[in-house]
């Protein structure tokens, strides 16, 4: 990712007091003092096994809430990308996110990319190659704004483009079984949306292509989360790439139903444009 922006790279790492019964208890200043020395030295050893000299790694030591503290600091230091694993030191689990990522997906404002620990169950290669980036469009302006991310990382990478588009089934308010009309306008409007998708699709894989991109499409129908995850198992992407909100565009809420729920269960790492 910096290589691919030209960006800087900062690895942070925030020492938490102690707790009990929910406040601060004190600690033992030597105590402390040995935590904070174990923490930088953890932290120069990852900057020298990553860092060459065209990539410096910085590191930042903080003290504090974890959640308040990694805020507060890509704000003030304006943060172009936040790059967090869905879990930390309590391990890993198969029941969504931990409450520290949770905390931050929902509190970052920023372009954010979650890793799942999962996915690392093999430690990854120094040198990290996107092969196929897969970007979930609902043919919105919304859901379109994590494209330019997604081109860009595939012309550093090389990386063949997955745009994916799910046709739903239209939601007809039956308390009682369809009748053939109904059922007849359903099929209508399904068709219309499809061939609508499809040109929509075509369309936007012709000027992706003629900007020189290795470009797929994928046309599925039925319920959108379902759909998107069954796609993300069979094409494994190396990354997904998508925005926090597409059509429906509750910018109330930080995250769309669709992106909180690939977040929760999608293995690979998942880049949200915001």
């Amino acid at each position: 990712m910096t290589r691919a922006f030209g960006a800087s790279l900062t690895v942070l790492h925030v020492l938490e007091p102690p707790r009990g019964g929910g406040t601060v208890t004190s600690t033992n200043p030597l105590e402390w003092e040995m935590r904070r020395t174990s923490a930088r030295h953890h932290l120069d050893g990852i900057s020298k096994e990553h860092g060459s000299p065209e990539l410096a790694i910085h590191t930042e030591l903080l003290e504090g809430r974890v959640t308040e503290e990694i805020c507060g600091w890509v704000t003030s230091h304006d943060v172009g990308l936040t790059v967090l694993c869905s879990h930390g030191m309590g391990g890993w689990t198969d029941r969504g996110l931990a409450s520290t990522a949770k905390k931050l997906i929902e509190r970052l404002s920023g372009p954010t990319l979650l890793v799942p620990a999962s996915a690392l169950r093999e430690l990854p290669k120094k040198e990290v190659i996107y092969e196929r980036i897969l970007v979930p469009l609902d043919a919105s302006p919304r859901a379109e704004s994590a494209l330019p991310l997604a081109i860009r990382l595939a012309q550093k990478h090389g990386a063949e483009l997955v745009l994916v588009h799910v046709v739903p089934v239209p939601e007809l308010t039956q308390p009682e079984p369809l009748s053939e009309e109904e059922l007849e306008l359903e099929r209508r409007l399904i068709d219309r949306n499809t061939r609508v998708a499809e040109s929509y699709l075509a369309r936007l894989r012709s000027r992706l292509i003629d900007e020189g991109l290795r470009v797929r499409t994928v046309l599925a129908h039925d319920d959108v989360r379902f759909e998107l995850l069954q796609s993300i198992e069979e094409e494994r992407p190396s990354l997904i790439v998508l925005s926090d909100h597409g059509r429906s565009g509750r910018t109330a809420l930080r995250l769309g139903s669709v992106a909180s729920f690939l977040l929760e269960h999608a293995a690979a790492p998942t880049l949200i444009a915001r």
